[in-house]
């Protein structure tokens, strides 16, 4: 054995529970799997809106667009995301604008990684809509 401690993996890109808990609350996780390819294919513009209002120094415009990709990537289980915006929010509310920007390459980065997760977690839909708290699908 090494001294050195294995690291322990930090959460994916996208947490299967949140959806779970957003498909609970809508009542039929088709919807919440619906909720979650509309925030994909929403996502490209989001994070296009959030360069434009950092580039500008638009503290309304970045912060209006932060805060939505943020909410729904909660909401959707995108926490490596969420956590992104929660730092560029930050760095928006203390007015450093060249940090947010130079922060833009990581968001992207998690972002990406939420489109390559989406194909092996919707490989488990089948598991994922018969939960039995889900009576419609199951």
């Amino acid at each position: 054995m090494s001294d050195r401690e294995v690291p322990h993996p930090g959460p994916g890109p996208l947490e299967q529970c949140e959806l779970q808990v957003l498909a609970e609350e809508l009542g039929d996780s088709r919807l919440a799997l619906r909720f979650l390819s509309t925030y994909l294919a929403m996502l490209p513009g989001r994070l296009l809106r959030i360069a434009d209002g950092l580039c500008r120094h638009d503290p309304d415009a970045s912060m209006d667009a932060v805060l939505s990709l943020k909410i729904s990537s909660a909401m959707v289980g995108a926490v490596e995301t969420e956590t992104q915006c929660r730092a560029i929010e930050m760095m928006i509310r203390e007015d450093h604008f060249d940090s947010a920007v130079a922060a833009l390459p990581e968001l992207r980065k998690s972002s990406d990684r939420c489109f390559a997760a989406v194909p092996p977690l919707t490989g488990n839909t089948e598991s994922f809509c018969r939960n039995p708290w889900n009576p419609q699908t199951g």
